[in-house]
């Protein structure tokens, strides 16, 4: 197990975002959170929908289209949906070495499912995968079943009152991960590391709210996130992929305390054990009370202020770091959307991270935008521009989806002073499909990347990562959808440069059964 920390405290939901978030608990929480925590028998068949997954995610090796189970489709009652999938690729540069190896031939064969049950008073779902896989690499050959995973989420609703439960388990090679999903599924934000060895998750935590329509309300929050690597994953970089467990707890508070107004209080307490180089054992205490008013019937004021006390132990010996903390957001509400305006200032083992920003979301005719700019100021004390950027449209043949985001981290890679390194992650997504007929349909994807360090003076291995998939679905039959493709990848860092071609053929279906 990792680490010599004390206390473990079991269990929270996990979050999936559009974008990685810190894997260090003591980053900052949004308005209205602790400051540093982180809510008759029939059977029918439908073949995948020609279409490109969306951006941030072009498959790795080749890409293609993974079936997904339907399940999500579910609207009402007990529904099992299963997915098949094969896919061939051949690729010239699979570890996307500075100098190729050698062509590698993959072959993937995927089974996931969703089991769901939707009743008013509770939603169970429960789904899994597996590949059997069959691949020649250079230097090695797999054979066999690989990336088991299985994810459990239950929520059921009481009179005044809400339960949720979730968990999740999974080991991959890190080679057949995509890299832009190894950053965000690793949390070793900054870094865009490729590279081969295994990596677990495992991942549950609970959720209890009580008080949901009464004027007095109380919310208690667990988690355990656990990360295994094994021995040849730690050897690529010690630093960053490393075994560790944290452990998260908050409790809140809420009040109504007038048709327009409610306030909160709130404690939170996370533990984070690593085996790293310097055995990091690091204790953080989050205190917060806030608000939130309407001002009028159009204009919300959330504010939040609080104190953030960081314990952090080492083979260098004991460092502390404490702090105010705070967050202000004004949002208003217009006829076609929001605009908002947003402060907020965290403190993590660096020291104090603030972040201005104003934003804008647009509900439009045939799509929706949503974006926000700032400038972030790094502990170190340099001021860079973040902020995001999501717009998608539907046209009449055509759909178009781009993402991008500007955002400072730490990268988790601990020194015996007990701090570590601020990282600038930026990060481009765009995915388009152009449906040719009611059968077929033409895909683009990119996703581009790019991690530095945010202030001048550290020593960071700048890198870049760019991933462009072009693909053709076809629907074969109406059980049975065939994506063909080709695959450009690249990267950059101070290593040198590398780059990968490759070409895939998928097969897949797509079916549900309701008992």
């Amino acid at each position: 197990m990792v680490g010599t920390s004390s206390k473990k405290i079991a269990v929270i939901a996990a979050l999936t975002t559009l974008l990685p978030t810190s894997a260090l608990p003591q980053q900052q929480g949004g308005v209205g959170t602790v400051a540093g925590a982180q809510p008759t028998t029939a059977t029918t068949t439908t073949a995948a929908t020609p279409g490109m997954a969306t951006a941030g995610a072009a498959q790795t090796a080749g890409g293609g289209l993974t079936p997904s189970p339907s399940g999500l489709n579910n609207t009402g009652g007990l529904q099992i949906d299963f997915g098949l999938s094969s896919k061939l690729t051949f690729d010239d540069n699979f570890r996307l070495s500075n100098s190729s190896s050698g062509t590698t031939t993959i072959w993937d064969n995927t089974l996931d499912f969703n089991l769901s049950s939707i009743t008013p008073l509770s939603d169970l779902s429960i789904t899994g995968s597996t590949v059997l896989r069959n691949a020649s690499i250079p230097g090695r050959s797999v054979s066999g079943f690989e990336d088991p995973q299985v994810r459990l989420r239950y929520t059921r609703d009481g009179v005044n009152s809400r339960f949720t439960l979730d968990g999740r388990y999974r080991h991959a090679d890190r080679e057949f991960l995509n890299p832009f999903k190894v950053e965000q599924e690793e949390q070793a934000l900054g870094t865009l590391l490729g590279g081969g060895g295994t990596v677990t998750w495992k991942d549950y935590g609970l959720t209890y709210q009580t008080g949901l329509n009464a004027p007095l309300g109380f919310q208690l929050a667990l988690k355990r996130a656990e990360t295994d690597y094994d021995t040849f994953a730690t050897a690529i970089d010690p630093n960053t992929l490393y075994d560790r467990v944290t452990d998260t707890a908050n409790a809140t508070v809420t009040m109504k305390v007038s048709p327009v107004m409610t306030v909160r209080g709130s404690v939170g307490l996370t533990d984070f054990d690593a085996q790293d180089p310097v055995s990091t054992s690091r204790r953080t205490e989050d205190y917060a009370i806030g608000a939130t008013m309407d001002i009028n019937p159009v204009l919300l004021l959330d504010a939040q202020i609080g104190f953030t006390d960081i314990t952090t132990d080492t083979i260098g010996g004991r460092t502390t770091r404490n702090g105010a903390t705070s967050a202000f957001q004004l949002t208003k509400t217009l006829p076609n959307g929001t605009i908002f305006g947003n402060f907020t200032s965290t403190v993590n083992q660096n020291g104090t991270r603030s972040i201005l920003s104003f934003g804008r979301t647009l509900q439009l005719p045939s799509g929706t935008f949503s974006g926000t700019v700032g400038v972030t100021h790094t502990p170190g004390g340099s001021d860079r521009l973040s902020g995001s950027v999501a717009y998608n449209r539907v046209m009449r043949s055509s759909d178009i989806t781009i993402t991008a985001q500007r955002s400072v981290t730490s990268n988790g890679a601990n020194t015996a002073t007990g701090t570590s390194t601020d990282v600038l992650n930026t990060r481009i997504g765009v995915a388009y499909n152009y449906a040719i007929n009611t059968d077929s349909a033409l895909n683009l994807a990119l996703d581009w990347g790019r991690a530095e360090a945010a202030d001048s003076g550290f020593a960071y291995n700048t890198t870049e990562r760019t991933t462009l998939s072009a693909g053709y679905s076809r629907m074969l039959t109406q059980d049975w959808n065939m994506t063909g493709g080709l695959q450009l990848r690249h990267r950059s860092d101070n290593g040198g440069t590398a780059q990968s071609n490759a070409v895939f053929l998928t097969l897949d279906r797509n079916f549900s059964f309701r008992p």
